[in-house]
């Protein structure tokens, strides 16, 4: 078995069609879109396919992103890995796990300390190390339910000539979300798109704020029944915020409801009625104000490095030794660090702990990411320790987690 980098889209694509059958890749035209599509994906700075070989036969392959990731207001490299794929007759042989540790033993030699995926299974990819990531949250409203804003501005209807601008508001606000990943041109295709709507707050040249969104329709409805679906919100500014929640305000004498997924789970606060457009009870009488879910996950492959990128963010304000006993029987590992809090900072130390904690790799990852809590961690059995003040202590640290959030797709 050999990695090598691919080069046949075409079998690429024909491997695909298989592995994925939701693609639809079912027709001669549709498959070679697709390969036309990842042949010039290739070619992009950040992107790479590389294919696994069995006696010079494609068996499988996937796609490695090098990613610039905000962690916790800071800059450090990243890799994202998609489009995992094994051939039919090669299942249940292992490939996969080769795939997934190829990756990985990469990210290291490349001196990357976090890598990150989304799953097709999430228990598949938690068993390989890679720990849950943020919730999202999807709101569905009729737009009147939206507070009206009587000094918003008027929005713009953004175009191709507007990628650069739209690139620069992107970033803007990337550079203070923790968990954002920095976005190649590339990614701001939309504007391109037929089949999607952006527009904009423009101000002096500058775009403060954007939305993408499409229209789309349930099947039966006749031609005036349309619900407006969001793709992407970002806003630099609370001016800019508020002057698209406006935009989509005024859309309620032609939109049925508006889909809304955000990382913000008090958006419901935003709305008049915060109530679901499915208007059911989900317990007693609580009623649905959204839908939730989970997809992306972090695996952390260099604790130590990921360490020297964590000297300037403090978790609480908690001081306190605390041995990791860090559990990875996807590698084959098992680590043990100190590490000394000073008011929430950490760093290294030889000293001896208060507490020692034990907890799998892919929980870790979880917990440093700050999508869990170390108590929720500890009820569910996925971290043990010995129960006293010092654990105490250790659980306040991560009671206040800060969750990632991030719109890069891959």
């Amino acid at each position: 078995m050999t990695f090598q980098k691919l080069t046949d889209f075409k079998a690429f694509t024909e491997l695909c069609s298989r592995c994925y059958p939701g693609m639809k890749l079912d027709s001669y035209e549709a498959k070679e879109n697709h390969r036309k599509r990842q042949k010039k994906l290739d070619k992009e700075a950040n992107v790479q396919h590389l294919g696994l070989y069995q006696d010079n036969s494609l068996v499988g392959g996937y796609i490695e992103y090098a990613h610039t990731l905000n962690l916790y207001s800071r800059k450090i490299d990243a890799r994202g890995v998609g489009m995992v794929a094994v051939d039919l007759p090669y299942k249940k042989q292992g490939f996969a796990k080769q795939i997934i540790q190829a990756f990985i033993k990469d990210a290291r030699d490349q001196s990357i300390p976090l890598v990150q995926l989304y799953p097709f299974q999430p228990s598949f990819y938690r068993k390989m190390g890679f720990g849950l990531g943020p919730f999202l949250h999807t709101f569905q409203f009729h737009p009147s339910q939206l507070p009206f804003f009587s000094k918003s501005e008027a929005l713009t209807v953004l175009d191709p000539a507007d990628k650069y601008e739209m690139a620069a508001c992107y970033h803007r606000w990337a550079d203070h979300t923790h968990g954002s990943c920095e976005k190649p041109l590339y990614e701001f295709r939309s504007l391109e798109a037929d089949d999607y709507h952006v527009v904009g707050l423009k101000k002096e040249g500058k775009i403060d704020g954007y939305m993408v969104f499409q229209f789309k329709q349930s099947p039966g409805d006749h031609m005036l029944l349309n619900d407006l679906h969001i793709v992407e919100f970002i806003a630099c500014t609370t001016e800019a915020y508020q002057s698209l929640l406006q935009f989509l305000h005024n859309q309620k004498d032609q939109v049925r409801s508006v889909y809304f997924p955000t990382f913000n789970e008090q958006f419901s606060y935003m709305l008049e009625n915060p109530t679901h457009t499915d208007d059911e009870l989900i317990f007693r009488i609580y009623h649905k104000i959204s839908e939730q879910g989970q997809g992306l996950m972090y695996r952390i492959v260099d604790v130590p490095l990921f360490l020297e990128n964590l000297n300037h963010h403090s978790f609480g304000q908690e001081s306190i030794r605390i041995r990791w006993n860090i559990s990875d029987s996807f590698m084959d590992e098992h680590h043990s660090y100190v590490w000394e809090f000073t008011e929430g900072v950490p760093r290294t130390t030889n000293q001896l702990p208060d507490v020692e904690i034990h907890i799998g790799i892919a929980e870790f990852s979880s917990l440093m990411m700050g999508c869990v809590t170390l108590d929720n961690l500890l009820l569910g059995g996925y971290a043990e320790a010995e129960p006293g003040e010092c654990l105490d202590q250790a659980i306040k640290l991560f009671q206040n987690p800060k969750p990632p959030e991030s719109w890069s797709f891959f």
